[in-house]
């Protein structure tokens, strides 16, 4: 693992470029196919699914942190293709995950008749399809919790290539064979039971590339208690973050639906899902950086670790701050194109409540992803459980004195909190970020944004009509991006963004 800065950077910016596009790709072919699928397996069978794909998606994020903490573990290691210790590591946290899948899978089993018959409103004909569709589901978990783990080895060794090799098109088919129901007429339990098909069949993929690439673990099963009690004290902290974390991004329209109205629901959650793809950035960028950010903290690194993480705040301020300053002005406008007018009037406000939010809750992933990655997955964890009850306090209130904004506004006052407490206990640990985040100019490509959106306001109220404010916008845009070239990125980070976007010319080795 012995890398030049310049090496270092390129595998990085290829890394971040590589998990964008596996997050990008299943968006897009969703976009192409939903309509399809819902066609084709009518509003109660898509219905049916989607509660399938959310008890995939939520079951598979409770492995008791396993993926993050084998992850860490073996990133940890100088030299993991070498280490005696790393089969024993990997067998004992695939050995529990698989154990974890059996036990949730029995659960489902048992569960599946109450939860067909009388707790979802599916309609008589739907029963027994839908029983037979969650039936597959439990199946296919202990194979898919496997997979997650093994998934987290890749990640650590810097393989994002062969995890998006396999996740990538397992993704993209999960979409498609909802989509063929409709030529194929094909029920929603045949289409579940191929897209678990699909999905437990990587698990044998990722096994063999894991193989592939540490050769030790051929023929070295082995188990052990102390590792297994080691994987698990981190990741309880994890699991006890993926339960709660959900219960904090929905609990805002639980409550709109009880105080409001349904229709007040749709009002909110359609503005939140427009700002929400904004995190697939700080998500892919993330996700590449943990494992560096794991090495590094081992090591003592502690000055890399700190760059690092400033250079991460500052990767993620500029593009999401654009779009999250472009969502500001332009509010009303986006929501009349893309739904109509009475979206505009009523949730306008809204959605820039939220475009601010979505920086504010970007930027938080980095000091989040820190804590876990340094041996304090404790941290975030304590830090949501905080936040619940007042998180409650704050929407119950604002949401009865302002209805849809005010509940916004209570959002947006929780990721505020919860980014000054993630960012000021990783301050605590690596003090000097802050000084990091002004050498790289940090606060400087905070105020050109501020004056990008400044302008871009002042544009929209001055120009007469949407499209050619839209063209000056276009312009503003140019002139910040120069600006950001020639004043705030340094060397190393003009490399990154030459490598991720393949430019060919040489850069002026002046910052």
């Amino acid at each position: 693992m012995n890398r030049t800065d310049s090496t270092q950077s390129q595998t990085l910016a290829k890394n971040v470029l590589l998990n964008l596009i596996g997050m990008l790709v299943p968006i897009i072919a969703g976009f192409v196919c939903i309509p399809f699928a819902v066609k084709g397996l009518g509003d109660d069978g898509f219905g049916i699914l989607s509660i399938a794909w959310i008890v995939l998606g939520y079951l598979t994020m409770l492995d008791f942190g396993l993926a993050k903490a084998i992850m860490k573990f073996i990133a940890e290691r100088p030299d993991p293709w070498q280490d005696s210790d790393i089969p024993q590591l990997i067998w004992t946290a695939v050995t529990m995950a698989f154990i974890t899948g059996l036990a949730a899978a029995g659960i489902i089993i048992l569960v599946t008749p109450h939860l067909a018959v009388s707790l979802l409103k599916i309609e008589p004909e739907y029963i027994s399809d839908a029983e037979r569709a969650f039936f597959y589901v439990a199946l296919s978990l202990p194979f898919m919790l496997v997979s997650t783990s093994l998934r987290g080895v890749l990640g650590a060794l810097q393989r994002f290539d062969l995890v998006n090799a396999i996740q990538v098109p397992v993704s993209i088919l999960s979409i498609v064979f909802p989509a063929l129901s409709l030529p194929f007429g094909w029920s929603v339990s045949t289409v579940v039971l191929l897209i678990v098909i699909t999905r437990s069949s990587a698990f044998l993929g990722y096994l063999l590339l894991c193989i592939k690439q540490l050769p030790l673990l051929r023929g070295k099963f082995r188990w052990n208690w102390d590792v297994l009690r080691k994987l698990l004290a981190y990741g309880g902290w994890i699991t006890i973050t993926g339960v709660i974390s959900p219960v904090l991004v929905y609990l805002d329209r639980f409550l709109i639906g009880t105080m409001i109205s349904m229709t007040a629901v749709t009002l909110y959650a359609a503005p939140y899902e427009a700002v929400n793809r904004l995190r697939i950035l700080p998500i892919a960028l993330m996700r590449t950086f943990f494992p560096e950010f794991s090495a590094l903290s081992s090591r003592g690194n502690n000055a890399e670790v700190e760059t690092l993480a400033a250079r991460s705040f500052k990767y993620i301020l500029f593009p999401v701050g654009v779009v999250a300053m472009i969502l500001l002005v332009f509010a009303p406008d986006i929501l009349e194109l893309w739904i109509g007018r009475r979206f505009a009037v009523e949730a306008s406000t809204v959605l820039r409540f939220f475009s601010v939010g979505i920086l504010v809750n970007s930027m938080a992933y980095v000091p989040f992803n820190l804590l876990q990655s340094v041996g304090r997955p404790d941290l975030p964890a304590k830090f949501h459980l905080l936040e619940f009850p007042i998180y409650l306090v704050l929407l119950w209130f604002f949401t009865g004195e302002f209805q849809i904004v005010g509940a916004a506004i209570a959002w947006l006052l929780r990721v505020i909190l919860d980014l000054l407490l993630q960012f000021s206990w990783a301050v605590k640990l690596y003090p000097g970020i802050v000084k990091d985040l002004s050498r790289r100019r940090v606060w400087h490509e905070g105020g050109l944004l501020l004056v990008f959106g400044a302008l871009l306001y002042l544009l929209r109220i001055i120009v007469n009509g949407l499209f050619p404010a839209v063209a000056g916008g276009v312009v503003l845009l140019g002139c910040l991006s120069v600006a950001m070239w020639k004043l705030i990125l340094d060397y190393t980070e003009k490399k990154m963004v030459i490598s991720i976007f393949r430019i060919k010319r040489t850069v002026d080795t002046r910052a």
